[in-house]
């Protein structure tokens, strides 16, 4: 049985992105109940990661990489709002249309533009191995040269975000959702799992503390604070990214 309920794709958003307040959480989950239009709304707003990840191993080794697909700020697709997994698609699009058409018999598009921020960065992440960051070698000048000229661009100190004892840092990247700048910054956990603080303006002034969550099988952490939004991800160990994460936010 179906009956008509009113929330906005923004609403829905947020209930998957584990954001909205208790009250409207509520309301949506007694209407899932009831409600099975709305309830596909919610599955069209989600994404098929892992025959999307299969489909993205295929192509890997012939595709250019993702990180010069997403920082090319000369594409036409600047001008409109750039998904993290949509710009990896772009870059192999001929190709990707041809394998994973193959594979499963339809092409798969980037998440909605009405898919939350920390989707987008979740589906990214999920295609990151060990490997993926482990040969990346950078001089210290590279790295405070890499951090300041992105930390201009975003409005955020970056440097600080590098002093956690406990993780090994990378590289840092600027991407971009819906118009606003993205910053990635990548490290490797001590037992060489790939994982990543992402920051991004948010228009909520509010300070949230920190929600553990999974997102698409990976651990992950996130918080507000001064106009800022974080998110902390990789791997499985909750231990591993809650404790990062409060390591991080020790340091704004």
């Amino acid at each position: 049985m179906s009956q008509k309920t009113h929330f906005s794709d923004e609403d829905l958003t947020a209930f998957l992105d584990g954001e909205t307040s208790a009250e409207l959480a509520q309301k949506i989950e007694s209407a899932l109940e009831v409600d099975t239009v709305l309830m596909k709304r919610l599955e069209d707003l989600s994404i098929p990661v892992d025959e999307l990840k299969t489909a993205m191993q295929q192509v890997t080794d012939q595709a250019p990489s993702l990180p010069d697909v997403l920082t090319d700020r000369t594409s036409p697709s600047n001008k409109s709002p750039r998904s993290l997994l949509y710009a990896g698609f772009l870059a192999a699009s001929v190709l990707i249309n041809l394998v994973v058409g193959g594979l499963f018999g339809k092409t798969y598009f980037a998440p909605s533009e009405a898919q939350g921020w920390k989707h987008y960065v979740a589906a990214y992440q999920s295609l990151y191995v060990g490997d993926t960051l482990g040969n990346i070698q950078l001089s210290p000048e590279q790295i405070q040269k890499n951090l300041e000229d992105i930390s201009g661009q975003i409005g955020f100190d970056l440097v600080k975000m590098t002093a956690d004892s406990e993780l090994s840092f990378k590289r840092a990247q600027l991407l971009g959702f819906k118009g606003k700048p993205l910053v990635q910054l990548a490290y490797l956990a001590p037992d060489g799992r790939p994982v990543a603080l992402c920051i991004i303006r948010t228009n909520k002034d509010n300070t949230k503390n920190i929600g553990m969550e999974k997102l698409e099988g990976m651990a992950a952490a996130s918080w507000r604070k001064n106009g800022y939004a974080f998110l902390f991800i990789g791997g499985e160990d909750e231990t591993v990214i809650r404790e990062g994460a409060t390591r991080f936010q020790a340091l704004l």
